[in-house]
């Protein structure tokens, strides 16, 4: 099971927002000779701003996009190096190339100017670049946070930890950790399902649970679910490499294990 270590989005759209409306603001003050309130009454203020904020927001959400790829492929611990190269490479140049064109476009439809002709080589693309290393930054700082508190709940591991508390409507009921049919996520809840066929909900994340659960019983089997290997009643190879499994207590989440980790299920659930 591969923690991703990042915030859940509906979290993290809040953060994108508001920097984004932040940064707007700073590039369209940068290399100007007007101060900030003689630029908001200037009819290019509005556009200018709203496209700033576009591409800065669609940035970071590409970003936040490339980061979980990635996360699932090349962990920053187990695969150091190729982690660096890629994220550098997808998570920093890609976009700062793709910025250059976009601004160049915007420039010759709204002022019919070539971009050259502009302040942004010179101003605008370092910021550009500073800017969208910190989106990668922020992502590998919450990385560690999350790494280190969830290492830190592992010294409660499967070993010792016996149980967890969930509830059900407004009563805490604790759950014996080997009763633990299945956890998933649905509308941004946790949920954990007994071999009972009992539902509660816990105040946890996937990433959190998997520290308590014991890798040779638990699977990862995508974003939204893990399942211990007695709830899995069968499987199906889909046509694209996909696998869907039949889960027993059920689950209301994706079913679906992905042509990645496809091979890694099936040597799992074949194990002794």
């Amino acid at each position: 099971m591969t923690p991703l270590y990042i915030l859940p989005l509906r979290h993290d759209v809040w953060n994108i927002l508001g920097v984004s409306l932040f940064v707007s603001q700073l590039f369209i003050s940068i290399g100007a000779e007007k101060d900030w309130f003689e630029l908001f009454q200037d009819s290019s203020f509005a556009p200018d701003t709203l496209f700033v904020f576009t591409l800065t927001s669609t940035l970071w959400l590409y970003v936040r996009m490339v980061t979980v790829l990635l996360q699932q492929k090349f962990d920053w611990f187990e695969k150091p190096l190729r982690r660096i190269l890629t994220q550098v490479f997808f998570g920093i140049a890609l976009p700062s190339v793709a910025c250059i064109f976009i601004v160049a476009i915007y420039f010759y439809a709204q002022y019919q100017v070539p971009l050259s002709a502009t302040s942004f080589p010179a101003y605008e693309f370092p910021f550009t670049i500073i800017v969208i290393t910190q989106f990668n930054l922020y992502y590998l700082i919450y990385y560690f946070y999350r790494k280190t508190k969830t290492q830190a709940a592992g010294n409660t591991s499967f070993e010792s930890k016996k149980s967890i508390v969930g509830m059900i409507g407004r009563k805490n009921v604790p759950i014996d950790l080997q009763d633990i049919a299945n956890v998933f996520i649905k509308n941004s809840v946790v949920y954990i399902t007994t071999f009972n066929n009992t539902r509660l909900s816990v105040n946890y994340t996937l990433d959190e649970i998997s520290v308590f659960l014991s890798e040779t019983d638990y699977f990862r089997a995508n974003r939204q679910l893990i399942l211990h290997r007695k709830s899995c009643r069968s499987f199906v190879n889909e046509a694209n490499g996909k696998l869907l499994i039949e889960l027993d207590p059920a689950a209301d989440a994706s079913l679906a294990v992905s042509q990645l980790k496809a091979a890694e299920f099936k040597k799992w659930i074949g194990a002794n």
